[in-house]
C-alpha cells in the first residue's frame, strides 16, 4: 500500500530560511515594541539575536530525527 501523507518539508531549504527569517522578523518588531513602550535602545537588537537563535533551533528540530518507539 502507498502513503497517501503530504511530502515533508523539513528538508526544504525555503522553509528553514522562513524560520529563521520569520524568527527574525517577529522578535525584532516585539523589541522594537518594548523600545518604544520602555524608551531604550537595545531591545531591537535582542529581538534579532533571540529570533535568529529560536529561528536556527526550529531548524534544527524540524531536521533531527525522531526519538522514542516506531510504529510501522
Amino acid at each position: 500500500m502507498s502513503d497517501s501523507s503530504p511530502p515533508s518539508r523539513s528538508g526544504d531549504p525555503w522553509a528553514a530560511f522562513g524560520r529563521i527569517a520569520g524568527g527574525v522578523l517577529v522578535y525584532s518588531l516585539i523589541g522594537f515594541g518594548l523600545d518604544r513602550w520602555w524608551g531604550t535602545s537595545f531591545m531591537v537588537a535582542i529581538g534579532v539575536v533571540v529570533g535568529a537563535m529560536l529561528g536556527i533551533y526550529t531548524v534544527y528540530a524540524s531536521l533531527r530525527p525522531p526519538t522514542g518507539p516506531r510504529t510501522r
